[in-house]
C-alpha cells in the first residue's frame, strides 16, 4: 500500500516520518500552503506535490491530516477528481467517523485512523510515536489491510465500530486533555498556598510521574490510595471546606470517578457517607 498525505501539520509530519522510518511506502505530501508540504517532504525524505491530483494518482491510500473542521472541505475538493474513485481515503480525527466520506457519487473506501497519542511537536513527536495506539474504523473492504500496515510498522492497533467513535474520543480526552486539566488544578491550589509556578511544578512532578507509572504498570485499582480509598471522610470534608464553589465542584466530580474504583478495590467497605457527601446530601 502506497500512502500519501494531504495536509502537513503535526500529525502529518509525525505519522509520515514514523512510517517512512519503519519501511512503509510513503509517496509524499500536498498542502494548500506550498512551504508546509515542501518542509514535510524534506523532513520525511519523500515527495512534494504541487497539486492533490498528482499525489492521489500515485497512491493507494490518501490520509487527510488536516484539522477536523477542514476534513469535509478537503474531501469535497478531491472527490470531484476522477482519480479519487476506488481509493482508500482516511482522516486522523479522533471525534469524526468515516461517515464523513459517504457523501460522494464515486466509490471510495473511507476510514478514520486515529493515533491515541498527544502529538505536541511536528519535528520531534515521531521519536516516541511507537507509544501510540492506532484505532481504525471504516469500510470493511480494506480494514485488515490498513491494520496490517500499522502492525508492520510496530504499532499497536485495534478496530473500532463506527457507532463507538465519539465515546472512544471522549475516553482519549479523559486520559490526556482532562489529566492536563487536573494537573493544572493541583498547580493552582499550590500557588494559592504560596508556591510559585516553578516550585509547584517541582513539588508535583515526582508524585505525578510515579502515579502515572503505577497506573500503567499495576492498573487503577492496585494504584489507588488516598483519603477516599481508605474511607477518610473527615479529611475530604476539610478539603471541600477550604475550596471555593468552583474548585469544590471539580473535586467532587473527580472524586465520584475515584469512588467507583474504590468500591471495586474494597468490596467489603461501606462508602455510603462519602457517596452522600459527593452528592451534596446531609451526613
Amino acid at each position: 500500500m502506497r500512502i500519501g498525505f494531504i495536509g502537513a501539520g503535526r500529525v502529518g509530519f509525525t505519522m509520515g516520518k514514523y512510517l517512512v522510518d519503519h519501511g512503509i511506502d510513503v509517496a509524499g505530501y500536498f498542502s494548500r500552503t506550498k512551504e508546509h508540504a515542501e518542509d514535510a517532504s524534506r523532513f520525511t525524505d519523500t515527495g512534494y506535490y504541487e497539486n492533490a491530483e498528482d499525489l492521489i494518482k500515485e497512491c493507494d491510500a490518501i490520509f487527510l491530516t488536516v484539522s477536523d473542521s477542514y476534513i469535509s472541505e478537503v474531501f469535497d475538493d478531491i472527490k470531484k477528481l476522477p482519480c479519487t474513485a476506488g481509493k482508500i481515503i482516511c482522516h486522523t480525527s479522533g471525534a469524526i467517523s468515516s461517515e464523513v466520506f459517504n457523501d460522494t457519487l464515486c466509490q471510495v473506501y473511507g476510514y478514520s485512523v486515529h493515533p491515541m497519542y498527544a502529538v505536541s511537536d511536528k519535528y520531534t513527536s515521531y521519536k516516541s510515536f511507537s507509544n501510540a495506539f492506532i484505532t481504525i474504523e471504516g469500510h470493511e473492504k480494506y480494514l485488515d489491510e490498513l491494520k496490517a500496515v500499522f502492525d508492520a510498522s510496530g504499532l499497536k492497533t485495534g478496530i473500532l465500530a463506527t457507532d463507538s467513535k465519539v465515546k472512544y474520543h471522549a475516553a482519549s480526552v479523559a486520559a490526556s486533555n482532562l489529566v492536563c486539566g487536573m494537573y493544572g488544578f493541583a498547580q493552582r491550589l499550590l500557588t494559592e498556598c504560596g508556591f510559585d509556578k516553578e516550585s509547584a511544578s517541582a513539588a508535583l512532578k515526582g508524585l505525578f510521574l510515579d502515579n502515572a507509572r503505577g497506573v500503567v504498570d499495576k492498573g487503577v485499582i492496585d494504584q489507588l490510595t488516598g483519603p477516599l480509598e481508605r474511607g477518610d471522610i473527615r479529611t475530604m470534608i476539610n478539603h471541600l471546606n477550604c475550596l471555593d464553589d468552583e474548585s469544590a465542584a471539580v473535586y467532587k466530580a473527580a472524586s465520584s470517578e475515584v469512588l467507583k474504583i474504590a468500591k471495586v478495590k474494597n468490596k467489603d467497605r461501606s462508602y455510603s457517607e462519602i457517596e452522600s457527601l459527593l452528592k451534596g446530601e446531609n451526613i
